[in-house]
C-alpha cells in the first residue's frame, strides 16, 4: 500500500492555525519536521498542491505552503533522502520549457524524486494534451549516458544522443533541448487528478491518478471507470498507481472519534472521511482498497497532532498487518512501484530491422 502525505502548515482543517498557534509551523524548519516525520514512518511522497493552482485574490488560506512548491521541494529534498516529491504546477500558469526545466532540475537535485502533479482546467483537451506531450519530449532530450565529460577527447556529450524538440503545433511552438541531463528515474512521475467528471486527459498520461472523493461510493465508482477506461486504452495497470484522497480522524474510542469528526464538518470536501480508532480506520482503509482497487492513499491530516497519530498509531498497525513496508529503492518511480520509461530513441532501436 502506497502513502503520500498532503503537505500544509497547521493541518487541513481551515481552523487549525487556532490551535497551534505558533509561526515557526510557516517556516521550512516546521515543514521539514512533518516531511521527515512521514518520511521515518515510511511514506513513500508528499504531496505540494499550491491550492491546486488557484491563485489567491484578496485573501490568505492558512492550508496553503507559503513557498512556491518546487523551490520548496528542492530545498526539502537535500535534508530529507528517501522520502518523493510532488509538487502541482497549472499549465495556465507556466510556459512548457520552463516548467519541463524546473522539474527536471528538481528531479537530479532529489536524484530521482519528484513528480508533476499536472494541473489543468476544463476543456480544451487540445491545448493541455499538446502541453503535457511537450514537457514530456522536453525531458527526453536526452539518452541516458550523453554526457560524457571526457577531457583527453574533448568531447562534453554526445550529439547523436541529444534530441531537439523541433515542436510546432496549434498552441505552443519549442525547439529544445533542456541543458539538464536525464533523471536517474528516467523522467519525473506525472500525477493527475481524478474526479467526477472528464478525466480523459489524466487516464491519458498520468502515471500516479490522485482520486478525490468525498464519498466511499465515488471513490469505487471514479477508480472502477478510471481502470476499465485505461485497459480499453491499453494502458497496463502496472504502468499506473490510483490513491485516493482521505482525510483521518483518530481517537481511543469510536464515539470519541465521531465525536471530533461532528467537530469538523467542513474540512478536506475532495476526501474520504475515515473515522475510528487506530484498529478500525486501519480496517477501513483496507476494505477500501480492496473494494475500489486502490494502490493506496494520501493522507490530509485536519491537524498535526492527528497526522502524528496517523504516524504513530495507523501506520504501524498497516506494517503489522503486512500492508506497507518492504519497499526498496531510491527513485520515486521505485518507491511507488513504476517501471523506469525508456526512451524513445532505445525503444525505436529495439524496433528497426
Amino acid at each position: 500500500m502506497i502513502l503520500g502525505f498532503s503537505l500544509t502548515p497547521f493541518g487541513h482543517h481551515p481552523d487549525a492555525w487556532q490551535n497551534a498557534r505558533d509561526g515557526r509551523h510557516l517556516g521550512f524548519d516546521g515543514l521539514l519536521a512533518q516531511v521527515l516525520a512521514a518520511e521515518n514512518a515510511g511514506f513513500a511522497f508528499v504531496l505540494l498542491t499550491d491550492r491546486m493552482g488557484r491563485r489567491p485574490v484578496d485573501d490568505l488560506s492558512s492550508l496553503a505552503v507559503p513557498f512556491e512548491p518546487t523551490l520548496l521541494a528542492s530545498s526539502l529534498a537535500t535534508k530529507a533522502t528517501r522520502i518523493g516529491f510532488i509538487a502541482a504546477a497549472a499549465t495556465t500558469q507556466h510556459e512548457p520549457y520552463n516548467l519541463a526545466r524546473r522539474f527536471a532540475s528538481l528531479d537530479l537535485i532529489g536524484k530521482g524524486r519528484s513528480g508533476w502533479l499536472a494541473l489543468t482546467p476544463a476543456g480544451g483537451e487540445d491545448r493541455e494534451r499538446e502541453y503535457v506531450d511537450l514537457v514530456t519530449a522536453l525531458w527526453d532530450s536526452f539518452e541516458d549516458g550523453a554526457f560524457l565529460y571526457d577531457k583527453a577527447a574533448g568531447r562534453f556529450f554526445d550529439p547523436a544522443k541529444m534530441h531537439v524538440a523541433h515542436h510546432t503545433g496549434p498552441h505552443f511552438s519549442v525547439r529544445g533541448p533542456l541543458n539538464v541531463n536525464r533523471s536517474p528515474q528516467g523522467r519525473p512521475v506525472i500525477g493527475q487528478v481524478l474526479s467526477e467528471g472528464d478525466n480523459a486527459l489524466a487516464l491519458r498520461s498520468g502515471e500516479l491518478l490522485l482520486v478525490q472523493a468525498s464519498t466511499i461510493e465515488q471513490v469505487i465508482g471514479i477508480a472502477t471507470e478510471a481502470r476499465q477506461a485505461m485497459g480499453a486504452a491499453g494502458r497496463a495497470s502496472d504502468d499506473v498507481r490510483l490513491v485516493a484522497n482521505i482525510l483521518p480522524v483518530i481517537a481511543d474510542s469510536h464515539a470519541a472519534a465521531e465525536e471530533a469528526s461532528d467537530d469538523s464538518a467542513d474540512q478536506a470536501p475532495a476526501a474520504v472521511r475515515v473515522v475510528g480508532t487506530v484498529q478500525t480506520v486501519a480496517d477501513q482503509l483496507q476494505a477500501l482498497a480492496e473494494a475500489a482497487g486502490l494502490d493506496g492513499f494520501t493522507i490530509l491530516p485536519p491537524t498535526l497532532a492527528m497526522g502524528s497519530r496517523f504516524l504513530e498509531g495507523v501506520v504501524p498497525e498497516l506494517e503489522r498487518r503486512g500492508l506497507i513496508g518492504g519497499k526498496t529503492g531510491h527513485t520515486l518511480r521505485e518507491q511507488l512501484g513504476l517501471p523506469r520509461p525508456p526512451h524513445p530513441a532505445s525503444a525505436r532501436e529495439e524496433i528497426t530491422p
